[in-house]
Formats: C-alpha cells, sequence, structure tokens
C-alpha cells in the first residue's frame, strides 16, 4: 500500500511538485508513502492485535478491513497528509487539494479489498474444489458397490426365481407371458426364461438408473451399451459383449440418445 502510495504520487503528480529539485522530490513523496505506512500499521494490524475483541478477524475481515477501520485508516491518513503537504511541502491548502488527496488514500483501501476479495473467492474456490473431490469419491465409491448388489427375479407363480448381480444383467426383453433375461455368467452370456412381465421387472429397478427402457419390449443394461445405429429409419443399440441388437422405439428415441451421448 506505500509504495503504491508513493508511486502514484511520483508519477502521476495530484499535489504539484514543480518547486522541488529531484532529489527534494523524491524525499517529499517518499513521507507520503511512510505516512501510509505508519497509519496503516497503527489501524490495520496494531489495534486489531490488541483488541481482539473489537474485531472478528475471521468473518469481519474475509472481504477486506471493517467498515469501521476503513473509515478511521481514511480520515487519520487524509488529514496526515494534508499537514504534511501544508506544512512540510509549504503547499497552500484548498478544497480541491483536499479532495485529491482523500482520492489518493482511497486508492490503497480499494486495493487492499479487491486483493481480499480475490483471496476470498480463491480460498471458496478451494473449498468448492475438496468438495467436489469428495462428492466425486463418494459416486465413484457408490457406483463401484452397487453393481455387486443383488435382485431375486420371481416368476409370478414364484415357482422360478433367479438372483442375480445388478452390474451382470445385460438385458431383458418380453416374450409373450415370459421374460428373457440375459445376464453374464463367469464371462459368458446366459439367457433365462421367467414367467413375469417386463412391466414387474421394470418396478423393481425402477431406482437403478443403469437400466434404460428401449422398446415397450425391451430394457437394457447402459454398462453393455456400445452404440446406436439407424437402418431405414428403424433405430437399435449394439452391445459391447456380444452381437444381439436391442430395438429402440421412437417413444423411448430421446432418453436413449441422452444416455449414448452420456458414455462417449
Amino acid at each position: 500500500m506505500s509504495f503504491g502510495v508513493f508511486l502514484f504520487i511520483l508519477f502521476f503528480q495530484p499535489i504539484s511538485l514543480e518547486m522541488l529539485d529531484y532529489n527534494n522530490r523524491l524525499l517529499f513523496v517518499t513521507g507520503f508513502g511512510a505516512i501510509t505506512l505508519l497509519v496503516a500499521f497503527v489501524f490495520l494490524i496494531l489495534i486489531p492485535l490488541f483488541f481482539p475483541k473489537w474485531f472478528n478477524i475471521i468473518s469481519d475481515w474475509e472481504y477486506g478491513p471493517p467498515l469501521g477501520q476503513s473509515i478511521l485508516f481514511l480520515v487519520f491518513n487524509t488529514t496526515a497528509f494534508a499537514f504534511y503537504i501544508r506544512y512540510v511541502g509549504n503547499v497552500k491548502m484548498s478544497l480541491y487539494i483536499m479532495f485529491k488527496v482523500t482520492l489518493v488514500n482511497l486508492l490503497p483501501l480499494i486495493t487492499l479489498i479487491l486483493l481480499y476479495r480475490f483471496k476470498s473467492l480463491k480460498h471458496a474456490i478451494g473449498i468448492l474444489q475438496e468438495q467436489k473431490k469428495e462428492y466425486l469419491a463418494k459416486i465413484e465409491e457408490y457406483e463401484n458397490s452397487w453393481g455387486e448388489n443383488e435382485i431375486d427375479i420371481e416368476s409370478e407363480n414364484k415357482s422360478d426365481n433367479l438372483k442375480l448381480k445388478y452390474k451382470d444383467i445385460v438385458y431383458i426383453k418380453s416374450a409373450d407371458n415370459y421374460i428373457e433375461l440375459s445376464y453374464m455368467n463367469n464371462g459368458v452370456i446366459e439367457k433365462k426364461l421367467l414367467r413375469s412381465t417386463l412391466r414387474n421387472i421394470e418396478l423393481q429397478l425402477v431406482h437403478q438408473r443403469n437400466f434404460l427402457r428401449s422398446h415397450r419390449t425391451c430394457i437394457v443394461n447402459i454398462l453393455y451399451l456400445d452404440k446406436m445405429v439407424r437402418s431405414y429409419g428403424v433405430y437399435s443399440l449394439k452391445l459391447n459383449c456380444c452381437d444381439d441388437t436391442i430395438p429402440v422405439s421412437r417413444q423411448y428415441l430421446l432418453q436413449v440418445k441422452m444416455a449414448i451421448s452420456k458414455l462417449e
């Protein structure tokens, strides 16, 4: 702050320095930097240090000096500048000079506030990045554990059932009063018929976001999707684990396209 005030007054000369030679000019301008340093040290460091109960350093200083300290700094620094100009520089004071002096003293405060804002935003971004890492880790953990959960699929007459891990189910097709389950078993696709409806299975999978309804006759696990193809206006899905194709109806075309785009 002090060095900034020194350079600003030296180069822009808001206060006339023509009556001083080069060496005296540097010495005179250095006095403004020294005054700023002293006043800032007293009001921005010493006072909070000796009277910590007056200031909550963490919250009050999050976006820069508290308003009270900023006003004290501005008033005392402007007054000190005015006395320095009048009695050291022998410059006749006027309202115009006082106006310029006040503006000069606003610059370090504005700069300090901007620096604190930048620091606060950087800190907030750091916190958000850490939270993002934690959330992504939890999502990854959930996705890794999701596939190990099992589902019991029973026939309507309770005479037959099949217990499978979610990750092993490839797709389910309806076949009249039966459903055909295609699933992975030790790296090999197997199929089983159960007397049930696709609607019953869909209700069991409703909370499993990895399963996608692509047709009124078919539900597919998006883990095994490769791509969607179109032939003579008819859409179908290619799988990455076998040569089977899954039909896609126009009713479900949009959500299938969205699922495919997320995989790319």
